[in-house]
C-alpha cells in the first residue's frame, strides 16, 4: 500500500476513480483494504436493471481521502442527503452533478448554504452536453465568496456570481446560454478575462426537425447563431487558452449553430491551445477557416466532431503542427483519400486520434453513421509515421481485416477501438503489437477467430460484445494464453450456450479478470432462458478469483430493464460480486417465474445486407456533402 500510494501520488484525482462495484460492493458489506487509495467516486451504474449507489456514509473510514463526487442522476431525496451532509466530507474539492431540474431548487439552495461549499474548488451543476429540451435548470445563488476554479452553470448564474464578486479565483468555466441577452449580459462581465478555459452551448431555439433515422446536415438555430455572435464580439477572452462550443445531437444529425456561429468564435481560436466544437451544423468551408485559423506552432488538442467535414477539408490540414497530441474528426464523412491527404500533415507529437463514425451501441436497436475511412484510411493511417500514437478509434468506419492488420503491426499503439465494424473476421497475422486495450465489438466474429487469436504479451481488455461464438469459441477462449493476464472481459451479449459458459468458468484460466460481462439482450435469438439458472462453475468463487463485477442475466437494453438474472436461487455461500449484482437490482425488478421463448432470429442474421446498405448511403450522403447539396431544410 505505501508502494501505491508513492506511485500514485502524481495521478490526478479524477482518475484515482473507485468503480461502481466497490461502492455498491460497500453498500452491501463488503469493503477492499485498497480504499485509501481512492480519491472519486461516481454513484452512477450506467448498467442496465441495476440501481445508482446511495450516497456513502462520508464519515465512513472508506470516504476519509474522497476529494471528488460525481453524483449521478440525483433526485430530491439524494441531493437532500447529500446537502445535508456536505459539510462532513472533510478533503472534498470537486462535486459534479448530472441532469439536475428546477424541481431539486429547494436542496440545491441548501447544499449552497453549506461550509462546504466554500473548500470546493470544482462544481459543475450544468454541462455542456445537456438539452434545455425537457427540463427547467435549477438557480444558484451563493452568499459569500468561495475558492471555485471552476463551474458549470446556466448564464444567468454566473453572470450574478461574477459580478457580486464571489468567484474571485476562478479560472474556467462552462455555461448553457439560452437568449442573446444573456449572451450580452455575460459578455459584459470583466471577469470573462480571467477565463484560462471555456465550455459553452448556446441553447436559444429548438427546431427537432429530423428523416427518420438518415444522416442529414441538421438544423442550424438562427437565435444561437445570433447569441454566439454577441457573445464572442463583446468577451474580453484575453487569457483563454481552451474552448469547447457544443449543440446538440439530433437522430443522425445535429442541431445548434451554424455558420454564422463558426464566424463570430474564429478571432479567439489563434490564441487557444485546445479547440472543440461538437455536433453543429457548419460544413466544410467553415471547418477549413477553423483550421486556417488555429496557430499550428501553439494548438495541443483540436477537436472538430460532428461537423458534417468531408474529404474536401483534408488540405487545410497541410503543414507542421508540432505540438498537436490530440486530433479528433470523429462523426464526420471523411473517406479514404481524405485520410491520406489529412495525414500528409507533419504530427510528430500525435498520441490520440478518433476517425470513427458513430456506432450507436446495441446492434439490435441503434444503428450507425458510419464515417467510410474504410481499409484504405486505416492503411493511411499505419504508414502516416506516427510513432507516438498511443490511442486510436476507428468504431464503424469501415475497417475490414486489412486495414486492421495494417493497424495490428503498429508499434507503440496501446488501445485500439474498431467495435461497429463487421469485418467478418480476423486476420491472420501473428502478433497484436504493444496493445493493452483492444474493443472488436460487433465485428461479425465467430468461433474461427477465437481458436486463431495470437499471444499478446501487453493486452489486459478484450471486449468481444455482440459477436457470434458458439460453446467451441468458449472453449478456445478458455485455451488462450492471454486470458490469464486480461483485466476486463466484455462478452456482453453472447450467443455461447451452457456448455461453454461453464467450461469458460471451470478453466480457471482467467486469474486476474476483475471485470466480466456475461449479460445478452432480449432479442438475442440465442439467449438463455429467463428462469434458467446460469452453470454453477460461473458463479464459483474459484472460476474468477479476481472479480469486482460480474454482469450477468438478460437485459432489455431499449427500454433499460433487466428480465433475468440468470440467478433465480441465489446460493447460501455466494461471492461478494454475486451479492453486490443481485443487492443492486432496480427495486422494481421481480425474478420471473415463466420463460417466453426467444426471437426466431436477430440482427445476425440479416448483418451483411444491413452493413451494405450503410455503407452505400453513406457513400451518398458524403457525395452530397462534398457538392454542397445538403438537401436540408426540406
Amino acid at each position: 500500500m505505501p508502494y501505491c500510494e508513492e506511485q500514485l501520488a502524481s495521478w490526478p484525482d479524477e482518475l484515482r476513480e473507485a468503480p461502481w462495484s466497490w461502492l455498491a460492493a460497500l453498500e452491501s458489506g463488503f469493503t477492499k483494504p485498497v480504499w485509501p487509495l481512492v480519491r472519486s467516486l461516481d454513484l452512477w451504474s450506467s448498467r442496465e436493471g441495476l440501481r445508482d449507489v446511495d450516497l456513502p456514509d462520508p464519515l465512513r473510514p472508506e470516504m476519509r481521502a474522497v476529494s471528488r463526487l460525481v453524483l449521478g442522476w440525483l433526485r430530491d431525496e439524494k441531493l437532500s442527503a447529500f446537502a445535508d451532509t456536505a459539510d462532513q466530507w472533510e478533503n472534498l474539492r470537486s462535486v459534479q452533478f448530472h441532469m439536475l431540474t428546477d424541481s431539486e431548487n429547494d436542496a440545491l439552495a441548501r447544499f449552497a448554504r453549506t461550509e462546504a461549499v466554500t473548500r470546493l474548488e470544482s462544481l459543475v451543476l450544468v454541462g455542456v452536453t445537456e438539452s434545455l429540451w425537457h427540463f427547467e435548470k435549477p438557480s444558484f445563488r451563493l452568499d459569500r465568496p468561495a475558492r471555485l476554479r471552476h463551474i458549470g452553470v446556466m448564464a444567468a448564474d454566473l453572470v450574478h456570481l461574477m459580478r457580486e464578486g464571489l468567484l474571485p479565483e476562478l479560472r474556467s468555466a462552462e455555461v448553457l446560454v439560452s437568449t442573446a441577452d444573456e449572451a450580452r449580459e455575460l459578455a459584459s462581465c470583466a471577469q470573462l478575462a480571467s477565463l484560462e478555459r471555456l465550455e459553452i452551448g448556446f441553447r436559444c431555439g429548438k427546431n427537432g426537425k429530423q428523416p427518420l433515422w438518415k444522416p442529414f446536415f441538421g438544423n442550424v438555430i438562427e437565435a444561437d447563431d445570433e447569441a454566439c455572435a454577441e457573445f464572442f464580439s463583446r468577451a474580453d477572452l484575453t487569457n483563454l487558452r481552451g474552448l469547447r462550443v457544443r449543440g446538440t445531437s439530433m437522430g443522425l444529425g445535429r442541431e445548434g449553430l451554424g455558420a454564422r456561429g463558426v464566424e463570430a468564435i474564429l478571432p479567439v481560436v489563434p490564441r487557444l491551445t485546445e479547440l472543440s466544437l461538437e455536433l453543429l451544423p457548419v460544413g466544410d468551408r467553415s471547418i477549413a477557416d477553423v483550421v486556417a485559423s488555429v496557430d499550428r506552432q501553439r494548438i495541443e488538442k483540436l477537436t472538430l466532431s460532428h461537423l458534417v467535414a468531408t474529404d474536401n477539408v483534408a488540405d487545410a490540414f497541410a503543414g507542421t503542427f508540432p505540438r498537436l497530441r490530440r486530433l479528433g474528426l470523429n462523426g464526420n464523412h471523411l473517406g479514404a483519400e481524405g485520410v491520406r491527404r489529412l495525414l500528409g500533415a507533419e504530427l510528430p507529437v500525435l498520441e490520440h486520434l478518433d476517425l470513427s463514425g458513430r456506432w450507436g451501441g446495441s446492434p439490435h436497436y441503434a444503428r450507425p453513421s458510419l464515417q467510410l475511412v474504410g481499409d484504405g484510411g486505416a492503411v493511411a493511417v499505419a504508414s502516416a509515421g506516427l510513432k507516438r500514437l498511443k490511442t486510436l478509434r476507428l468504431s464503424a468506419a469501415g475497417v475490414g481485416p486489412d486495414g486492421l492488420a495494417a493497424l495490428l503491426a503498429l508499434e507503440g499503439l496501446e488501445e485500439l477501438d474498431v467495435s461497429g465494424n463487421p469485418m467478418g473476421s480476423l486476420p491472420d497475422v501473428p502478433a497484436w503489437g504493444s496493445l493493452r486495450t483492444l474493443d472488436l465489438a460487433d465485428c461479425g466474429l465467430g468461433d474461427a477467430d477465437l481458436a486463431m487469436l495470437p499471444t499478446v504479451a501487453s493486452l489486459v481488455s478484450l471486449s468481444l460484445a455482440y459477436n457470434n461464438f458458439s460453446s467451441e469459441g468458449a472453449r478456445a477462449l478458455a485455451a488462450w494464453p492471454v486470458l490469464p493476464q486480461l483485466w476486463s472481459l466484455d462478452l456482453h451479449d453472447h450467443t455461447i450456450g451452457d456448455d461453454g459458459l461453464a467450461a469458460l468458468a471451470s478453466s480457471r484460466a482467467a486469474l486476474r479478470l476483475v471485470e466480466l460481462d456475461l449479460e445478452q439482450d432480449v432479442w438475442n435469438a440465442h439467449r438463455r432462458s429467463y428462469i434458467a439458472p446460469l452453470p454453477p462453475e460461473v458463479l464459483a468463487r474459484e472460476s474468477f478469483p479476481a472479480l469486482d463485477a460480474m454482469f450477468l442475466g438478460v437485459v432489455d437494453e431499449y427500454h433499460g430493464t433487466r428480465n433475468g438474472t440468470g440467478v433465480p436461487v441465489r446460493p447460501a455461500d455466494a461471492r461478494p460480486e454475486l451479492v453486490t449484482f443481485l443487492d443492486h437490482l432496480d427495486s422494481w425488478y421481480e425474478e420471473r417465474t415463466e420463460d417466453h421463448p426467444p426471437k426466431e432470429e436477430d440482427f445476425r442474421a440479416g448483418r451483411a445486407e444491413a452493413w451494405a446498405g450503410y455503407v452505400t448511403e453513406a457513400e451518398e450522403f458524403a457525395r452530397r456533402m462534398m457538392s454542397g447539396d445538403i438537401g436540408w431544410p426540406p
